[in-house]
């Protein structure tokens, strides 16, 4: 997609400017991040309230503070964004780029915080559910990958074109991805019903949410580009003011 001229983006741009603007990519940064600090708040309160109750080995603490380190970047990011509505303009280009890793970050923290109720609930016992997780982290990797594939194979074909279908639409693939998709995210929640003997709510809710994001970012990903290749696709800030004005 690197080597595409611009003209593959056409449908794009309305995107850019509206549904992803600049402050529509910090509005969803910052519901990103209240998702994120409920998180960890919890998780911290799960790891620091039992006492040592629950313990985490080297790689899963080395987990827990990168995830802290991260929300504390963006949220010192934001922060400044908020303050300043034209350091938000200026800095375009990272804000979609940092949407797009936060998203796949959001996707998996979840289930930090659900190991760690399994831990506290079994008596610092994994019984099972660690393995589960891995695979499911393997699964969403591997489906990522094939998103990808059909979201950079459509592009190329035109798929985003003026006279394009659309981002998936069109796509003779999609309907066997969303199978097995489907087929994934059954299978994954029988093997959770063996290993617990009941359903787990969050599992369930949160497995859903993982692949939902997996399908979304795909988006994020090609507008990231975008925003970084063409002027096109960013906004300035006295554009953007005088759009609100016409609005007005």
């Amino acid at each position: 997609m690197w080597k595409l001229d611009e003209s593959y983006f056409y449908q794009l741009k309305n995107v850019a400017i509206n549904r992803l603007s600049p402050g529509s990519v910090i509005v969803y940064l910052v519901g990103l991040c209240l998702y994120s600090f409920v998180i960890l708040g919890v998780s911290t309160m799960v790891l620091w309230g039992k006492q040592g109750r629950v313990t985490l080995g080297e790689t899963l603490n080395a987990v827990y503070f990168s995830l802290l380190i991260i929300f504390l970047i963006l949220a010192v990011y934001l922060s400044v964004c908020l303050i300043s509505e034209k350091f938000l303009f200026k800095s375009q280009k990272f804000a979609t780029v940092v949407m797009v890793v936060y998203t796949l970050v959001m996707s998996i923290e979840p289930f930090f915080l659900l190991y760690l109720f399994t831990l506290d609930g079994n008596g610092n016992q994994d019984d099972g559910i660690g393995l589960w997780f891995i695979v499911v982290l393997i699964v969403g990797c591997i489906q990522f990958v094939m998103y990808f594939i059909l979201v950079r194979s459509g592009i190329k074909n035109g798929s985003m074109k003026e006279a394009g279908k659309g981002l998936f639409s069109g796509s003779s693939n999609l309907k066997w991805r969303v199978a097995i998709n489907g087929i994934c995210f059954i299978g994954l929640i029988i093997w959770l019903l063996f290993i617990d003997g009941s359903i787990i709510e969050g599992c369930v809710i949160y497995l859903f949410l993982f692949f939902v994001f997996i399908v979304a970012v795909q988006e994020f990903i090609v507008l990231a580009i975008c925003r970084c290749r063409f002027q096109a696709f960013a906004v300035t800030y006295e554009e953007a003011t005088k759009y609100r004005m016409k609005r007005k």
